[in-house]
């Protein structure tokens, strides 16, 4: 259902939406669109700033707060015309609809103390709907598609889960106890660990391929995707296992850590509370400015835009994304593990898809695999509660579908879990 909020919904240039009337259209309202989208003080121009900061994502925007909060003469610069980064909520008709990530709960354990920083831990909605209509998973996998109650799907999914995660004997605990210390600490070796660090997901799934059914690998390879945004063939297995240390090593909690609960307000409402706090205390930026080089040179950071002005600091804070870097010119150079990282790039390409479907489908799950979609989820009524939102997932498809090129292909791909 719709909610108020204190922000005002200004257009973003990001984002699409589609029908067949109108066709695809580019351009989202969300609550993180900054105007003006320039606050730099004329006495401050061409200043040496204490600290530059790239990226308004939530990263760059609790940097900035925190250093503006500590007396530092602080610029913030982002390339979006908004705050949030890849983690951003839209407004539609009076609907809020998540673009990037969806969940909170407190093992994020950062992002849940800035809820709690500004009063909205408890202003949460939840994703499950209790009695909500057409409330089954619909599995289709190589063996056909059919209908499970969700206590079956769930049953299923905890086996293989179980099978998957149990490379120690003792549900990944020997390994990975400690979520937040991958890589060594006082109750396993590194060597241990290492061993386990060479791992892929296929990897594993290779090694219980005989223990599990047709239907149960099918689930693993698309619940990776899922949770990682990158193929089993890319995804390290060490991060499964960080996962369900996260979730108390039993995939019983995890749906309420991991696909439960939502900002209320959405996304964006939070990242806004987070700028509009640093520019009370201070903070001023640019956006729609994107960088072009950062430059190191005698104890001053010059960051170079796109336009050709430079923004000196006497130190830099660099959010830019993995995607973004190999666009930026620095000097001197990164080191050569950064470099590497660059050059190997990001595995993430999951694609994220909401739809407005009539009538009420708030209780429906479902999987495909393969498929243009892995995973749908009824996320509760629209606007006006005479339709249902959906939100779905796709893992990578590049090559396969582009939804900017053929969103007439997405309507078919969700009629695979449920008549729409």
């Amino acid at each position: 259902m719709p909610t108020t909020s204190s922000f005002t919904a200004n257009l973003s240039h990001d984002g699409h939406t589609y029908t067949k009337k109108d066709g695809l259209v580019g351009g989202l309202y969300t609550y993180g669109v900054i105007q003006p989208e320039r606050k730099i003080r004329h006495a401050d121009e061409g200043c040496v700033w204490d600290a530059v900061v790239i990226g308004a994502g939530y990263t760059g925007l609790v940097a900035a707060r925190d250093l503006v909060k500590a007396g530092k003469k602080t610029l913030l610069v982002e390339a979006r015309d908004r705050v949030g980064g890849r983690t951003w909520s839209a407004e539609v008709d009076g609907t809020t609809y998540e673009m990037g990530g969806t969940w909170v709960s407190h093992a994020h354990g950062r992002l849940f103390a800035e809820m709690q920083r500004y009063g909205i831990k408890d202003d949460v909605s939840m994703t499950r709907t209790k009695d909500g209509g057409c409330s089954y998973f619909t599995l289709d996998t190589g063996s056909g598609s059919r209908k499970l109650t969700l206590e079956e799907s769930g049953e299923m999914t905890s086996r293989a889960w179980k099978i998957f995660v149990d490379i120690d004997g003792n549900s990944g605990r020997d390994i990975c106890p400690l979520p937040y210390s991958l890589l060594g600490n006082s109750r396993v070796s590194h060597a241990q660990v290492q061993e386990v660090d060479k791992l892929t997901c296929r990897d594993r799934l290779d090694q219980i391929k005989d223990r599990l059914s047709a239907d149960e690998m099918a689930l693993m390879e698309s619940l990776v995707p899922h949770m990682a945004g990158g193929t089993v063939e890319k995804v390290g297995f060490l991060e499964i296992l960080r996962s369900q240390s996260l979730q108390g090593f039993s995939p019983d909690t995890f749906e309420e850590l991991w696909t439960l609960y939502k900002v209320r307000e959405g996304q964006s409402a939070l990242a806004r509370r987070i700028f509009d706090d640093a520019v009370h205390m201070g903070l001023q930026y640019a956006f729609k400015t994107p960088v072009k080089s950062i430059i190191d040179k005698a104890g001053v950071v010059s960051v170079v835009t796109a336009e050709g002005r430079v923004h000196a600091g006497r130190r830099v804070v660099n959010t830019i994304p993995l995607a973004v870097l190999p666009t930026i010119h620095f000097d001197p150079p990164l080191s050569p593990l950064r470099r590497e990282a660059i050059g190997v790039g990001h595995l993430n390409y999951l694609t994220k898809i909401h739809a407005e479907a009539e009538g009420d489908l708030r209780g429906l799950r479902g999987c495909t695999w393969p498929g243009d979609f892995l995973y749908v989820y009824g996320d509760g009524f629209c606007a006006g509660g005479q339709s249902t939102r959906i939100t779905s997932f796709a893992g990578d498809n590049r090559g396969v579908l582009d939804p900017l090129k053929e969103p007439e292909r997405l309507e078919a791909a969700l009629q695979r879990f449920h008549p729409m």
